[in-house]
């Protein structure tokens, strides 16, 4: 029998057992049920998540005026205090300065995660944490939606079996499943670009005390203005590219450790793990340990090359692409 015909089978097996009783619900509206929780899950996390988000994002983008700055300019830049910030072609300090203004970055000595968040307390307040929450829900809302509610639907017709072919519970390849991450997570990411751009300009330092926008709307029509429809996409290749080395490592690295934990006995013989949320949280804690640090270089270059500047042109103030970043 070919591996579809066992899917079919195994897919006909599933359907058999289900409750005969009381509403079943049908592919459609099953769909339906994971883009909505799916997406209102992760809106709710990412709230509490955010102001780590907030600190990651800072980290990522000191450091970037000892990049092109003279080492004297650095220097006296650290040692007043100052938030200049490098510009792409000139290294005057009124060309700095609007560099400065314009991008949002803070020239300061590179600072380790608790110094700088020292730091960030001591001169913004603890209210700059919340910065960008509020397109970081929105983000969610369109980018988990769509990454793990159709990631089934994805499934299916990698499968073979067409778009209402897996329903939950069935199990299928490695690589289909890598597949429908990849493709699920890229989409996602792709559309829901314009809100990850917003996010991670708010997030970075406000050199003037005020936020680069007022608001979700009001950075929609300043990007708009500025730069046009393109703009609202800087980043998308380094964004679904991050979404997929995303997809790729948390796969890989889940089921890998939920496997380990599980064939793992006592001295008796008996099993350590079982199926169930001890086992899913250990092998989830470490996928997301190890997606982290596999997506931190390129998640580095999409959060650098947002936050500039770019002129009506399109080319950005500091880095040429996203590889030049």
């Amino acid at each position: 029998m070919t591996v579809q015909g066992q899917q079919q089978q195994q897919h006909q097996q599933h359907i058999s057992t289900l409750p005969k009783h009381g509403h079943v619900w049908t592919p459609g509206e099953e769909l339906a049920a994971k883009l909505v929780f799916g997406g209102l899950g992760c809106m709710i996390a990412v709230v509490f998540t955010h102001p780590v988000d907030v600190i990651k994002t800072r980290l990522q983008l000191q450091g970037e005026a000892a990049a092109v700055l003279p080492p004297s300019s650095v220097h006296a830049s650290a040692a007043t205090g100052g938030t200049v910030m490098r510009a792409a072609t000139s290294s005057s300090p009124t060309t700095l300065g609007t560099a400065a203004a314009v991008t949002g970055a803070h020239m300061t000595p590179t600072l380790r995660l608790f110094p700088l968040l020292r730091l960030i307390i001591r001169t913004e307040g603890p209210g700059v944490f919340v910065a960008g929450l509020a397109p970081a829900v929105l983000r969610e809302s369109v980018y988990s939606t769509i990454r793990l509610g159709s990631y089934d639907f994805f499934k299916g017709i990698y499968s073979g079996m067409g778009a209402a072919g897996f329903r939950g519970g069935e199990e299928t390849t490695t690589l289909v499943k890598l597949m429908s991450g990849l493709t699920s997570g890229m989409i996602g990411s792709a559309i829901a670009n314009p809100t990850d751009l917003i996010k991670v300009r708010l997030q970075a330092f406000w050199p003037s005390g005020k936020p680069r926008y007022a608001s979700i709307a009001d950075a929609c029509r300043s990007i708009y203005a500025e730069e046009g429809i393109p703009g609202l996409y800087r980043g998308v290749v380094p964004t679904a590219a991050r979404a997929m080395v995303v997809t790729a490592s948390q796969l890989a690295s889940y089921d890998t450790t939920k496997h380990y934990l599980l064939k793992l006995r006592d001295s008796q013989g008996h099993a350590r793990f079982h199926e169930g949320y001890l086992t899913h949280f250990c092998a989830s804690t470490i996928a997301g340990l190890v997606c982290s640090i596999s997506t931190s270089p390129i998640d580095t270059v999409k959060v650098r090359y947002m936050n500039q500047q770019f002129n009506a042109q399109g080319k950005g103030h500091l880095y040429r692409s996203a590889i030049d970043s």
